[in-house]
Parts: structure tokens; C-alpha cells; sequence
């Protein structure tokens, strides 16, 4: 009874910042009667309410909502007449488990912020096209995804996209049209380690070259399936900061960028063909998962280098270690460090855990 009676008392209301919905499943039903009225509300947060099937058609009269958060939501379609939320900027639809249907998602003609993560759509509809002003597209673990349609290349403002592998084969597309994007996390769905190579088997290789054609690209998340090595061109990425690669059989690092912008490198499960980090002088953060090589070749030449973290590695020799100016800490994990003389030298801060 509480909770209804907190509901109407904020819909007499005239001005409204927030509003959390959070989980009063007993009034969701009873939304619609009031919620034409909030004229100033500005954020709807219905996240987790499992309850909810389908989104009120009243949400059409919010002229001032800018953010929509239905994460968690049992919704199967969101569907807006044209014209309507003219002002929502940001929609969040993630683990909407039964979401299907997002045909009319192109009339949000304001939205900058768009994430659909475990939504159980196959695709997206030509009219993403539409959404001139989109600058943020998530959608981690759309199991039925199979590839993105070319409409997406009329997205010139878009900067970031996540994007991960399912269970089907997904395509990796060429988005080399999108030259503003700054960021892109293209990967295989987080599997055990016993799974992952029997995936494979049914996996054809995607062609990834198109990677290096994209100019504005900051931060680069990489591990999808049957990928063994790096773009040929990778060097090209001169705006290029973090990195993070897993799973590639044959890494070649002197494709890596040896620009001053390559600041940030993580490496898990890679079998490295000449392990000399010696060309990547400007990188301030270094993390190592399952290294399998006993040695960091040239990391004395990585003066510039502030955090340095191992984990699962059969390093036996950290050489010039201590020979790092900047370095200020290092993390290692569940690695057998017992022979590391260098790190008692030390005098950064040291952190090891079994």
C-alpha cells in the first residue's frame, strides 16, 4: 500500500527530476493512467521489473524523458508511433530476454545511446539507419545475431559499438565505413576454456582486415573465434591506446602500433611466434593472462612502464625489471614466482596472490 500511495503522490505532482520505478510489480499495471502526466519527467528506470510485457503506450506523451531504462523487463516489442519520445537519448533494453521485435526502433530519432545486450532479436532493422545522432551501439550476447546490415554505415557519429559472438556463426562485417568509431569490442561469447576449442570447430575465420582501416579507432577489445593474428595493417591505427587481445594461436607483436598513443596492452591465452615487447616503448599499463613463455623479452626497454600485472604465466624471469623508472606497481596471480629475485629488488609496490 505503501508503494501505491508514493506513486500517486508523485503524479500530482508539477515537477519531476528522477523517477525509479524499481521493482513495485503491484502498480506497473497502473501506470498508464498517470504517467501522461509527468510532463518533466526525465529518466523512467524500470529495470528488473520481470513483470512488465509490455512498455506503456502513454511513455509517448513524455516530451521531456531523455534516458529509458528497461533492463531486465519481460517487453517483447518496443513499439512508438513516429514522432513520438523526441527527446530520449538514451535507451537501455539489456537482458530483455524475450525482446523481438524492435522494427519502429529507428523513429527515436534522438537517441545516442542504444544497448540491447542478451535481447533475442536476429538482427536489426534498416531503420537503425535512421538514427542520425547515435554515437553508442551495445549488443553483447544476441545469441540469434548473424550479421549487421549495411544501413548501419549511415551512422557517421557512431563512436562506440560492442559486439560479441553467440552460439550461430556471426559475421563479422565490414564496418571500416564507420570513421568516427573509437571504440570496438568484438569478441566470442565468454566460454570455459574446455568448450572454446570445439567451438571452433564449426566456426569459419572471419576476415578482419577492415580493422585497420579505421582511423579514429582509441580502444580495440579483440578475441573472436578462428582469429590467430593480428590485421596486417594494424600499425595504421595511430590513434590506437588500449589493446586487448585473447585466443590468437600465432600473435605476431611487430604488427602491434609503435606509436606514442599504444599506451595499454592486455594478452590472454596468445602463443606469441618472437616475444619482444622492446618496439613498444610507450606503454604505461602491461597485463599478462596465461603467458606461456618464460620471459618478458625486452622489457627493460619499456621505460615508460607504470603497471605491470601477471596472472597464470610460467614466468621464471622478470630481467630489468628493476630498471624501469616509472614502474609503480605490480600485481601477479597464481603464478610460481618462488626463482623472481627481481622483484624482491623492487621498489615499487609488489602484490602477489595465490
Amino acid at each position: 500500500m505503501c508503494s501505491v500511495t508514493c506513486v500517486i503522490e508523485l503524479s500530482s505532482s508539477n515537477q519531476f527530476g528522477d523517477f525509479d520505478t524499481g521493482r513495485l510489480h503491484s502498480v506497473i499495471s497502473q501506470n498508464g493512467p498517470f504517467i501522461s502526466n509527468l510532463k518533466n519527467w526525465s529518466s523512467s528506470n524500470l529495470r528488473k521489473c520481470s513483470r512488465v510485457r509490455q512498455l506503456p503506450q502513454k511513455l509517448c506523451c513524455m516530451k521531456s524523458l531523455r534516458e529509458l531504462l528497461i533492463d531486465g523487463t519481460g517487453i517483447y516489442s518496443i513499439c512508438f508511433p513516429e514522432g513520438s519520445l523526441g527527446n530520449l537519448e538514451i535507451l537501455s533494453a539489456c537482458d530483455c530476454q524475450y525482446l523481438q521485435d524492435i522494427s519502429t526502433i529507428g523513429r527515436l530519432r534522438s537517441l545516442s545511446s542504444l544497448a540491447m545486450n542478451v535481447a533475442d532479436i536476429d538482427g536489426l532493422p534498416y531503420t537503425v539507419g535512421f538514427l542520425q545522432k547515435l554515437q553508442r551501439l551495445s549488443l553483447r550476447n544476441c545469441w540469434k545475431f548473424s550479421k549487421l546490415l549495411t544501413s548501419i554505415g549511415k551512422l557517421e557519429l557512431l563512436e562506440f559499438t560492442r559486439l560479441v559472438w553467440g552460439y550461430k556463426e556471426m559475421i563479422a562485417s565490414d564496418l571500416s565505413y564507420l570513421t568516427n568509431l573509437k571504440e570496438l569490442l568484438l569478441k566470442d561469447a565468454e566460454q570455459p576454456e574446455f568448450e572454446w576449442p570445439m567451438r571452433l570447430l564449426n566456426l569459419k575465420i572471419p576476415n578482419i582486415e577492415w580493422i585497420a582501416r579505421l582511423p579514429s579507432l582509441e580502444t580495440l577489445q579483440l578475441s573472436p573465434p578462428m582469429v590467430t593474428n593480428l590485421p596486417r595493417n594494424l600499425g595504421a591505427l595511430t590513434q590506437l591506446q588500449e589493446l586487448s587481445l585473447s585466443y590468437m594461436k600465432e600473435l605476431d607483436l611487430t604488427r602491434l602500433p609503435s606509436t606514442s598513443s599504444l599506451s595499454t596492452l592486455r594478452l590472454k591465452h596468445c602463443m606469441i611466434q618472437e616475444p619482444y615487447l622492446s618496439g613498444l616503448k610507450y606503454l604505461s599499463e602491461l597485463e599478462l593472462d596465461n603467458y606461456g613463455l618464460a620471459k618478458i623479452g625486452g622489457l627493460e626497454n619499456l621505460k615508460l612502464l607504470e603497471v605491470l600485472e601477471i596472472s597464470k604465466c610460467s614466468i621464471t624471469n622478470l630481467d630489468g625489471i628493476k630498471d624501469l623508472p616509472r614502474l609503480r606497481k605490480v600485481q601477479v596471480f597464481s603464478c610460481d614466482l618462488a626463482s623472481l629475485l627481481e622483484l624482491r629488488e623492487c621498489k615499487c609496490g609488489v602484490d602477489i596472490r595465490s
